[in-house]
């Protein structure tokens, strides 16, 4: 949740987000384990949009950046 933050704003910090994850593999004793991130990202309306609804709006943009090829930032619907 960022407050203030517009679309633009906030798909810039997912994907800041999202290669800072990748460029930082987990060590393990076997090795590394590379880590990938999918965000959904939505702007809440200002038309009273509840949290439940927004956060099912942001939910289905994961989803479908997961579907997309994983490891990306999606802009959900209004």
């Amino acid at each position: 949740v960022l407050p203030g933050a517009d679309a633009h704003q906030s798909v810039a910090l997912a994907e800041r987000l999202r290669v800072e994850l990748v460029s930082r593999p987990l060590p393990l004793r076997q090795g590394t384990l590379a880590v990938t991130a999918s965000f959904g990202v939505v702007v809440a309306g200002p038309d009273g949009e509840t949290l439940e609804h927004a956060l099912a709006r942001a939910d289905a943009a994961m989803y479908r950046a997961k579907s997309e090829g994983r490891n990306r930032v999606m802009l959900g619907a209004v």
